[in-house]
């Protein structure tokens, strides 16, 4: 059996519970006891000891010399006492008369006196121990006295000291026995508990809570080893397909390269095969940057990048700037729309944001075509909406096509130099500043992206203080 770690058990938790709750009502009920049986035996002894005095009054009341007949009293374990009215002591069995002090202050006296019968338990100076007293009073105001040395409640309790000790031992015993038996009932069913489905177990309701956090915990780990094993595959499927991607362009530099190396190339199509190498080298230094990217948003959020007011609009208008030669060439009008609005980012990454979808929008847009960006703000945030003229994305894609690497039509998409990369980092960018982004299509007539982001707080004005 192991050892708790705690060091306590639950056996050992029950036997002294017990334990101690039996000694408990073991003490309380000698206690009880003791106490209950003095009561009785002084009662009874003190109604004994008034009956014998009422005997004696009766014959020194007979007697023509009472006082003759009280010194003839033998000596026993009842004292005897004859008092004279005035409160002289006449005779004793235990003590030489004259020489006890007068006993008219005597309470016992003094009530036998007033009633005829007197009963009183006080301590006696004379024997230095607890005593009865039963007192009557004879015709003649003289009182007969009888006194009984009684043990105190301490000493008759000595009496229960035996009988106690084996009771406690015989307890300890039981309470072993008990507890060892008890334990093992209720540890059965929790032996017994199968922690894989842990809200099937038929148990004490006690443990309901303790089950039910356990199953949340073992729902939480499922979940959790169901992301790790997600992340896992996504990075297999992320590192495959890069090397993928990367390996087409890198056969096409090395092909013209060597023939270029070689002098087969015919001095007309050198500036051809020049510019197929330089195109392939800035899509592959293209899909390089978007890795490395997407790689530092999965790793550490861009914690470390610099938070700014950032105005969408006029990003917008940038954006298009940049990409107004693209869009030339490929026959693509850019239209900037709204009003200025500002949300909290990383500069950086909100341009790469909105480059990417507008580039997007370019890319597979068809010639006459136009993208047009809008921005709004307001108390509820701020609005921003890429649309296109192009062919549009069917709607079981939706989701789809920001998954990483993922194209509607790959011949196309390779053939527009698309990485496959630029719609995933754009929803890891919205994420990042804290918004949402969803999709609106209609086959054959375009796209939509809609943002949305918390505005950033109003800018605190600073005032001159001097006059």
């Amino acid at each position: 059996m192991s050892t708790p770690v705690n060091g306590k058990t639950l056996s050992g938790t029950i036997f002294r519970t017990v334990l101690a709750f039996s000694l408990a009502i073991v003490l309380v009920i000698l206690g009880v006891a003791a106490t209950t049986f003095f009561v009785l035996f002084e009662h009874q002894a003190e109604e004994n000891l008034a009956h014998e005095a009422e005997e004696a009054a009766v014959q020194l009341q007979a007697a023509d010399d009472p006082a003759a007949v009280a010194r003839a009293q033998l000596e026993g374990s009842v004292r005897f006492t004859y008092i004279g009215a005035d409160g002289t002591v006449i005779a004793d069995t235990e003590a030489d008369a004259s020489a006890l002090d007068n006993h008219a202050d005597r309470p016992e006296v003094q009530d036998a006196q007033a009633t005829g019968v007197a009963v009183v338990s006080r301590y006696s100076e004379t024997l230095q121990s607890d005593t009865i007293y039963a007192a009557v009073s004879l015709s003649d105001g003289s009182v007969v006295r009888l006194s009984e040395e009684r043990d105190s409640l301490f000493s008759f309790g000595t009496w229960f000291v035996l009988p106690g000790v084996v009771l406690l031992v015989v307890v300890v015993a039981l309470a072993y026995v008990v507890c060892r038996a008890l334990t093992k009932r209720i540890m059965k069913p929790v032996d017994a508990l199968n922690f894989r489905e842990p809200l099937k177990n038929e148990i004490y309701a006690e443990m309901n809570p303790l089950l039910e956090r356990i199953d949340a915990q073992q729902k939480q780990l499922k979940q959790q080893n169901i992301e790790l094993a997600r992340a896992e595959n996504l990075r297999r499927d992320f590192s495959a397909n890069v090397s993928h991607e990367m390996k087409t362009p890198l056969q096409v530099i090395s092909g013209y390269a060597e023939l270029m190396m070689n002098d087969m190339v015919q001095p007309a199509d050198r500036q051809k095969f020049s510019a197929l190498i330089y195109e392939e080298a800035q899509a592959m230094r293209s899909l390089i940057n978007d890795v490395l990217t997407i790689s530092r948003l999965d790793e550490v959020g861009m914690n470390g990048e610099r938070m700014e007011r950032i105005d969408l609009h006029g990003l917008a208008y940038i954006v298009a700037g940049r990409l107004e030669s693209f869009a030339a060439k490929n026959d693509v009008a850019i239209k900037v729309e709204g009003e200025q609005a500002f949300i909290m980012g990383a500069g950086t990454l909100a341009e790469e944001m909105v480059y990417n979808l507008v580039e997007n929008g370019i890319r597979y847009n068809h010639p006459g075509g136009t993208v047009t960006v809008t921005v709004h703000g307001g108390a509820h945030g701020v609005d921003m909406t890429v649309a296109d003229t192009g062919l549009g994305v069917p709607d079981e894609y939706k989701e789809k096509i920001f998954e990483r690497f993922f194209r509607l039509e790959k011949s196309r998409s390779k053939a527009t130099g698309g990485t496959g990369l630029g719609l995933a980092i754009v929803k890891h960018a919205v994420q990042f500043h804290g918004g949402m982004i969803t999709v609106e299509s209609e086959m054959g007539k375009g796209t939509t992206f809609v943002l949305k982001f918390p505005s950033a707080p109003p800018l605190v004005k600073q005032h001159d203080e001097a006059e």
